[in-house]
């Protein structure tokens, strides 16, 4: 009986460790606050919005992040580096009233892609409440986003 607490608090201690250095190791992001904007300012990385297999080679309308681009993502820099996603947040920043809505691949992969995905949204600063999280995408290599009253 003792060994079992011993480890569910060991357990709880490397969570909440773990996070802390997460967070504290994500916190260094440029965000370019000039009092009248609060846009997130980073290096872009040119990635191409291309068409993938499961689309026909055409060019999904909105908003679109591909798997191959969220592949490359180590950091906060990088994440927001992504033109859909330091899109997405420059956006929802100048209305926050606004949910976003974020379509994701069915099936676990999907759903381990885009709890990951929110995460980060949330270390950016975008409160969960603020995100609607739903399976169809249309594709399994891209998450859709829609901003939405």
């Amino acid at each position: 009986m003792m060994i079992s607490r011993y480890l569910n608090n060991t357990q709880i201690i490397i969570s909440i460790t773990l996070l802390v250095c997460i967070t504290f190791a994500h916190a260094g992001l440029a965000v370019k606050n000039t009092g009248t904007s609060d846009k997130v300012a980073t290096d872009t990385l040119s990635l191409q919005n291309t068409g993938s297999a499961q689309t026909g080679g055409k060019k999904p309308e909105g908003r679109v992040l591909y798997a191959e681009q969220w592949e490359l993502t180590r950091s906060g820099e990088s994440v927001l580096s992504l033109p859909v996603l330091n899109s997405l947040v420059n956006t929802w920043l100048k209305d926050k009233q606004k949910k976003i809505e974020i379509q994701y691949p069915g099936g676990e992969e999907g759903e381990f892609w885009v709890q990951q995905l929110a995460d980060w949204l949330v270390a950016l600063g975008i409160p969960s409440d603020q995100m609607i999280i739903v399976p169809g995408s249309g594709a399994d290599d891209m998450i859709r986003f829609d901003l939405v009253r």
